[in-house]
């Protein structure tokens, strides 16, 4: 107390000689009096707000000057604080202290006594938000963010009222049907009674379907346990398992060595297709393959001597298995750009970028600008890349199956001769009985 208050005379002179005579007035306006600690009376001034929530505690700043002790006026501060950062997480951070002060404001509207206790009536009345629906921004029907009727308070409104309107109906439907004899007067505590058993209902049905929802949350947690139990056990066998090449136990079923290996073979195998795309003849398979084998053989003798001598260099196999690697990429893509600028190089794919340039500039404002034009010749080269990717695709594809299966088979079917043996093949038991009943039909 003494921390706020001012002495009204100096601590020298006498307090009962100096002060006013009975029925006298005081010289100053006392904003809140007080007791020191000696004793006499103090006059405390008013007591500002924080600066942090003088916007959401506006409405009772009045009030907030009754708090006396600076340790209460702390302890609710904080208080309100944490009521701000709840908020900030619902509405946008800058409303949060608006909704709060108009949560307030409306409930001292709705006061109908004035405040005596500021602590007491923020902790019970003032700060708690009261939703009427499941909504997490609503207050009392308002929604906080908006600053509007809440719609889902709406929505439950208009259900209780359905409900009553159901059940004076039914009762009104009974009572001209004879099923149900009863006074005038006597109505509306029936209703009334109807109404609260079929409330209860609803609450005992809700009941059960939250006890339930609850009992299934935990079937699936559990099950949700089991499921990741079996991933891990899983999981770890499958860590634990030896390599399917070489056998070197826990290598998860294949070891950097072998995988190394695999995708020496599997680019050996593309470099080969890549240099044979441009020049295999489809219609003579034999020589395809025997052009393949030819290729193939040369490229793994260029890279068995390239690791020959890294060997010789005294790189040890894990290094030169991944040098080995490294370059047959490296002579796969090299072969497949030289593909590509080949099959760009034809007739359809020049048509195809002067046609994505003549677009292209057409639709530019100012086409003699130098970004316009570096623009145009970019899209005249990816349009050119997509004609000559699509033919490479055809081509691979044609030449793996020439090189697989022998000669491409003819595309065009002689039924003359596939007929007879589609017929001699018998029927499933569940299709001969469809075609019995189609032909006794």
């Amino acid at each position: 107390m003494r921390e706020e208050t001012a002495r009204s005379s100096d601590t020298g002179d006498s307090g009962a000689e100096d002060g006013p005579l009975r029925g006298d007035k005081h010289d100053r306006l006392d904003f809140g009096q007080g007791t020191s600690g000696s004793g006499g009376p103090v006059f405390v001034g008013p007591v500002p707000l924080p600066k942090d929530l003088s916007e959401a505690l506006a409405p009772v700043a009045g009030l907030w000057s009754r708090l006396g002790r600076p340790s209460t006026r702390v302890w609710l501060a904080k208080i309100v604080r944490d009521e701000v950062g709840r908020l900030r997480g619902l509405v946008e951070p800058e409303l949060a202290q608006r909704a709060l002060a108009e949560r307030l404001q409306r409930r001292l509207d709705e006061q109908r006594c004035p405040v005596v206790d500021l602590v007491s009536w923020l902790l019970k009345r003032g700060l708690p938000q009261r939703p009427g629906c499941w909504q997490t921004v609503c207050d009392e029907g308002v929604r906080m963010d908006t600053r509007g009727s809440c719609e889902s308070c709406r929505v439950l409104a208009g259900d209780r009222r359905g409900l009553r309107r159901r059940v004076a109906e039914q009762l009104l439907e009974e009572r001209l049907s004879g099923r149900v004899v009863l006074a005038e007067r006597e109505v509306g505590r029936e209703v009334e009674r109807r109404l609260h058993e079929a409330v209860r209902e609803e609450l005992v049905r809700k009941a059960a379907a939250r006890e339930q929802a609850v009992a299934e949350q935990v079937v699936r947690e559990a099950s949700y346990a089991l499921k990741r139990q079996a991933f891990a056990k899983a999981q770890w066998e499958r860590a634990q398992a030896p390599c399917v090449d070489c056998g070197l136990a826990g290598a998860a079923g294949l070891c950097l060595q072998c995988t190394q290996r695999r995708g020496i073979e599997a680019a050996v195998s593309e470099a080969t297709a890549l240099a044979l795309v441009l020049t295999f003849d489809a219609s003579d398979a034999a020589g395809t393959r025997a052009l393949w084998r030819d290729c193939e053989r040369a490229t793994r003798a260029v890279l068995d001597e390239r690791l020959t001598r890294l060997g010789e260099d005294g790189h040890d196999a894990a290094a030169v298995t991944f040098a080995g690697r490294r370059l047959i990429e490296e002579l796969r893509d090299r072969r497949r750009r030289a593909a590509l600028v080949r099959l760009g190089q034809h007739e359809e794919a020049e048509a195809a970028a002067r046609m994505a340039a003549a677009s292209l500039r057409r639709k530019q404002v100012e086409p003699n600008e130098p970004e316009a034009r570096q623009a145009v010749r970019e899209a005249a080269e990816a349009a050119r890349v997509r004609v000559a990717e699509r033919w490479l695709g055809e081509l691979l594809a044609e030449l793996r199956c020439v090189c697989s299966l022998g000669p491409t088979p003819d595309r065009r079917t002689d039924w003359t001769v596939a007929l007879p043996g589609l017929a001699a093949r018998p029927l499933p038991p569940d299709q001969a009985g469809a075609v019995g009943e189609r032909a006794s039909v």
